[in-house]
């Protein structure tokens, strides 16, 4: 048995650059992997895939990324055997924090060492892509990039300074494709282009997502969420992907924790505190 986590991820910055003919978007994007995970645990079988997400909804077939990514590696790799998954979501879903996608991640970097089939991570993150274009940076082995594309394309950035994590989440989920499909791309973009090394103080003045003000237009909860956070004393908020979950950047410990008792209290949300993965 093989068990391993699935990190979430924030997105820093996401500006939508075009629409391409096949219906996908060209963006940039400074992603970030966090502590907050959920976990696998994996084992070697004579046969076939069995995926279980106990004390979860989600799906135990095809329909779910995990268990796409176990039958890809199969197909691909042609092993003899089987695989069956047990997911521990933590990660909230469909929450802008990417869990499906760090989950297929996980479970091709799990099969690949179950069955020591030696794959490089270049030859993973090549493999993953086709499962969503987050799945490669999930499958890479820095905790922050910048990428390009339509997300596939990555360049490892190193952001300076610690920092804590507050995860605020609504409690509905958000379809992407809604998202993106209502995006109008005359919409002004933030010109901040994206440097090798960024500060933190930098980073919390140039947080930006191009997407937040179309989930926040259908979903006007999460503009109050992010005055709350600001209200707490966050250097930073904003909304992550294609939402809902909102999240707050501190540098002080102790008011991070202020901020997570204070919307813990109000029993409406589901809040996180974390940090940066290492």
């Amino acid at each position: 048995m093989l068990t391993v986590k699935a990190p979430a991820k924030v997105n820093l910055y996401l500006a939508i650059h075009s629409r391409r003919a096949d219906g996908y978007h060209e963006i940039e994007t400074l992603m970030q992997k966090l502590e907050l995970a959920d976990q696998l645990k994996l084992n070697r079988t004579a046969g076939g895939i069995r995926l279980r997400c106990p004390d979860s909804a989600l799906p135990e077939d095809e329909t779910n990324l995990a268990y796409r990514a176990a039958a890809l590696f199969l197909e691909k790799t042609a092993v003899s055997g089987g695989i069956e998954i047990e997911l521990s979501k933590k990660i909230p879903v469909a929450a802008g924090l990417g869990g499906g996608s760090s989950d297929a991640a996980a479970v091709l970097k799990a099969m690949n060492d179950l069955f020591a089939v030696g794959l490089s991570l270049e030859e993973l993150m090549k493999m993953a892509y086709p499962l969503g274009a987050d799945v490669p940076f999930f499958v890479a082995d820095f905790n922050s990039a910048r990428a390009t594309g339509i997300g596939e394309r990555l360049e490892p950035v190193d952001i300076a300074g610690d920092r804590q994590v507050v995860l605020v989440n609504p409690g509905f989920s958000v379809s992407t494709a809604w998202v993106y499909g209502n995006f109008a791309l005359t919409s002004a973009s933030n010109p901040y282009i994206l440097g090798r090394a960024i500060i933190y103080a930098d980073l919390c003045k140039n947080l930006f997502n191009d997407l937040e003000s179309v989930t926040i237009n259908r979903y006007p909860e999460i503009r109050i969420i992010k005055n709350k956070l600001t209200s707490c004393g966050a250097d930073g908020v904003l909304m992550s992907g294609s939402g809902p979950t909102v999240f707050a950047l501190f540098h002080d410990v102790g008011i991070a924790r202020q901020c997570v008792k204070l919307f813990a209290a109000e029993n409406k949300y589901t809040v996180y505190l974390t940090c940066p993965a290492k």
